[in-house]
């Protein structure tokens, strides 16, 4: 891929918008509306061409995740660049939650490496860059509630907890 790339794609669970570069997925925005999920992206889209045909791979594994295959996302490549080393970590550790599993922000602070950055952690999470391929919504409160989720709010949160937890009974 040169040049970064765009492409607004419909899922059962929102609109998302994806944004990539020549090292891999940029940006990934799950919103419930098409124009929430643009202007989610806001300016990096402004030199981004639209280009369904970059995505191909990754609106496949998007798809077979909709239909319950919760391994896919693990198949998509991330551009973490320009990211703090903490965050990228958080990342990463966030993205070794099971499917139908959930950790809190604490867990996630020790993954990351920083035992005692549990607000840094929930910061990592509210910033996250890749919207359900990085599975925030897998990350909770200690206390056991839901926490935040800028993915579409709690609602889309809680769905998609529910979602993998039916996936995972069968």
């Amino acid at each position: 891929m040169t040049g970064d790339k765009y492409h607004l794609v419909e899922l059962p669970m929102g609109w998302m918008v994806l944004l990539g570069g020549k090292y891999g997925l940029k940006r990934a925005s799950l919103k419930p509306t098409p124009d929430e999920a643009i202007e989610d992206l806001g300016s990096d889209l402004d030199s981004a061409e639209d280009d369904p045909d970059a995505f191909t791979g990754v609106i496949e594994c998007l798809h077979r995740y909709a239909e319950g295959d919760m391994a896919a996302l693990d198949e998509i490549e991330l551009d973490f660049s320009g990211v703090t080393p903490f965050f990228s970590a958080a990342w990463h550790a966030c993205r070794t939650i099971p499917a139908g599993e959930t950790r809190s922000y604490a867990w996630l602070a020790v993954e990351a490496g920083s035992p005692l950055a549990v607000r840094a952690a929930g910061q990592a999470m509210a910033r996250n860059r890749f919207s359900l391929i990085v599975p925030c919504h897998r990350v909770i409160a200690s206390d056991g509630g839901l926490g935040g989720y800028g993915g579409g709010g709690l609602g889309v949160k809680a769905k998609l907890l529910q979602m993998e937890l039916g996936e995972q009974d069968r």
